[in-house]
């Protein structure tokens, strides 16, 4: 049973960090790009750009900080032998600590210890963004859709917290289809050891070689799973995101594009 438990660590501290700056910030970005950047009746008519925008907008502030985190995670489970007894800190140290022989390994990242930390957030945020971009835009949807159909399910808190676990596993749900190919090549190129001179498989090279080697399937690989952790995971999150939206009083349409149209 220890082995379905490999990488809690960094998993429960990434998501932590994913959940303080990704759903704050999606809700700022889309309040900011309905009311400062754009014209009332421009974001109206372009809601759902400005939902997929202020989602790709927080999944990259999320990236900033799950890149590490991320990175310590797949080691842990890909080297479990050597990266559990160091926990999460001493793993992210000896990341760290392969600087020295990091392509990355220069400028600012350098002068922070930071290029190998982050040698693979270009592809967490291609993955991030996409997943981001979709999952808020298809909770809402999904949302929209069913109080279309039951109207009344608003009225009580129960039923619309309930609404919200629905939503969100399904917008997991297909989110993960949408990000899958992005997270089996960051997956596997982070999987890779370190070629001659320090060298890392880059993120296209990765991609080429899965192509090659299992063709488009290859790319979605573990996407039952993925679906099932992502719908649970969601779901999760957008129903404690009601909750204390509910607590600190914070009603839907504080968070939404909702203008009044005067004639």
């Amino acid at each position: 049973p220890a082995a379905l438990f490999l990488g809690l660590q960094p998993t429960v501290a990434g998501y932590f960090w994913y959940g303080v700056s990704v759903y704050p910030s999606y809700s700022f970005f889309k309040y900011a790009l309905s009311t400062w950047i754009f014209a009332p009746e421009v974001a109206v008519a372009n809601a759902v750009a400005i939902s997929v925008l202020a989602g790709a907008m927080s999944a990259v502030l999320a990236s900033l900080g799950l890149t590490p985190l991320e990175a310590a995670r797949i080691r842990t489970v890909a080297e479990p032998e050597t990266y559990v007894p160091l926990g999460l800190s001493g793993t992210l140290a000896a990341i760290s600590s392969e600087d020295d022989d990091s392509p990355f390994n220069d400028g600012l990242l350098r002068s922070f210890g930071l290029a190998t930390l982050y040698a693979g957030l270009p592809s967490l945020m291609a993955r991030q963004v996409l997943f981001g971009s979709v999952k808020f835009l298809s909770y809402e949807r999904f949302g929209d859709a069913i109080y279309s159909i039951w109207p009344f399910l608003k009225d009580g808190s129960t039923t619309a917290l309930l609404v919200s676990l629905v939503a969100g596993g399904l917008a997991g749900s297909l989110s993960s289809v949408v990000s899958q190919p992005a997270d089996s090549v960051l997956t596997y190129v982070s999987k890779q050891p370190v070629g001659e001179g320090g060298r890392r498989m880059g993120v296209l090279e990765g991609s080429q070689i899965m192509l090659s080697e299992g063709g488009v399937p290859a790319l979605f690989r573990g996407l039952g799973s993925r679906c099932l952790w992502a719908s649970s995971i969601i779901a999760g999150q957008f129903f404690l995101y009601d909750i204390f939206r509910g607590a600190f009083q914070v009603t839907p349409d504080d968070l939404t594009q909702v203008f009044t149209i005067r004639l």
